[in-house]
């Protein structure tokens, strides 16, 4: 009895184990199922997504995903990657799958709806229950939901002005508005056509920098408003330029310009001129100047008020017989300058000429180095510093077997004298 009641002991223990592992292990597993949001306008289209991520196999389960019909109109829906088999199917506001996996992660099912609000959000809940394995054992699960923005178009811009006028260093401030009110994206951006005229902060605010016109355009949604803004400089004076030397011949006439101050006044203007004395020089009403006779003029110019001052001297006219003397002189001195580069050419063909008939060496030189002008003066230098160089490489040439044959001469001569003394006391020996 004792060993029956043991083994039942034993058994019991072992099945507690076993549940407490089984409850482990199936709470210790993550199976999560999620849908994807997503964005769109009102009458627009949007799909979604019911993912499983799990870390065990699941073959059976149940997921419905429910929507508020208010807000969004069932369009169709499509099982995913991630079954194997089963059905999917619609209750009103419910969309329910029930069926088998053949993975452990992917896509269950794909639902598409069509937007009815205006702007906000429309919500997606998910619930799931049943997830079994193979061996029938349920996992419990979590199932997070998700929603889809509403984004409302802008239809419109507008601006509190059209145009501005506006003084050099001046301000003006725009303000925009949007349409609708409710707008997703209501956020007004602000830019200006030529900054060196005006520029305008983020806020709206125009500053007026330099005399002309440029467009400020407001900017949100993808619609736009524009301002026109003028920037009126007030002129504050005129000057005239012509010739540096502020001189002009008897006869001859020369062109005045006129130009405000300053450079970007805007005021309109018109200019006229007078002589202070027309018997010296006469001033046109476009500015142009003649000299009548030597002396001096005051040329006034008037323009808005303003009057500047551009004194003028007339200088003598150049007669025809001294711009034809002129000329005699200029050609005897050019005649005079071709006769004495002939007459050096001459000198310099003649020297050469005596070079290639006095020397074979040279004329190689001047053949193949030049022969005109300062080449030649070059030429003959280096013809003089060849000729040292020859005569160096000839006289070490020469000096060598010359050397060696006096050497010998004399060895020679020391030789047989020595022979004829041997030759003398063996004699006088005997």
């Amino acid at each position: 009895m004792r060993r029956i009641y043991k083994a039942a002991a034993v058994s019991t223990v072992m099945a507690i184990i076993m549940s407490v592992l089984f409850a482990f292990s199936a709470s210790a597993a993550s199976v999560k199922y999620s849908v994807t949001g997503a964005s769109g306008t009102k009458g627009s289209t949007v799909t979604v997504s019911v993912k499983l991520s799990s870390d065990v196999q699941i073959w059976g389960a149940n997921v419905s995903l429910s929507f508020n019909s208010n807000e969004l109109a069932f369009v169709s829906s499509a099982k995913g990657g991630l079954v194997s088999g089963g059905s999917l199917n619609r209750s009103g506001s419910r969309i329910n799958f029930s069926g088998m996996y053949n993975g452990k992660s992917g896509t269950v099912f794909t639902a598409t709806f069509k937007i009815l609000k205006d702007s906000g959000t429309a919500s997606l809940s998910l619930s799931s229950t049943e997830n079994t394995d193979e061996n029938g054992k349920t996992y419990s699960c979590t199932a997070s939901g998700a929603s889809i923005t509403v984004t409302k178009p802008v239809s419109g811009i507008s601006l509190n002005t059209g145009s501005v006028t506006l003084s050099k260093g001046g301000t003006a401030q725009l303000t925009a508005t949007v349409t609708p009110s409710d707008a997703t994206n209501r956020t007004v951006k602000y830019s200006s056509s030529n900054t060196r005229v005006a520029t305008v902060s983020s806020s709206g605010k125009i500053t007026a920098v330099g005399g002309g016109t440029a467009k400020i355009t407001a900017t949100a949604g993808g619609r736009s408003a524009v301002c026109n803004v003028k920037v009126n400089v007030k002129q504050t004076g005129i000057t005239v330029s012509g010739a540096k030397d502020r001189t002009v011949g008897e006869g001859s006439s020369l062109k005045l310009s006129v130009a405000k101050v300053p450079s970007d006044a805007t005021d309109s203007y018109a200019v006229s001129w007078s002589s202070s004395d027309t018997s010296v020089a006469t001033v046109s009403s476009n500015g142009t100047v003649t000299g009548v006779k030597i002396g001096s003029a005051a040329i006034t110019a008037k323009s808005n008020g303003w009057t500047t001052v551009y004194n003028i001297t007339v200088t003598e006219k150049t007669s025809e017989s001294e711009s034809e003397s002129l000329s005699e002189d200029t050609t005897a001195e050019s005649l005079a300058s071709e006769s004495t580069s002939a007459e050096s050419t001459a000198a310099v063909a003649s020297a050469d000429n005596n070079v290639k008939k006095s020397n074979p060496i040279k004329r190689v030189f001047n053949a193949i180095f030049g022969k005109d002008g300062e080449e030649q003066k070059t030429v003959t230098k280096g013809y003089y510093y060849a000729m040292l160089v020859l005569v160096g490489v000839i006289t070490a040439l020469v000096s060598v077997p010359v050397t060696a044959l006096v050497t010998s001469s004399i060895c020679k001569n020391k030789y047989k004298k020595k022979n004829d003394e041997d030759n003398l006391f063996n004699q006088n020996r005997e």
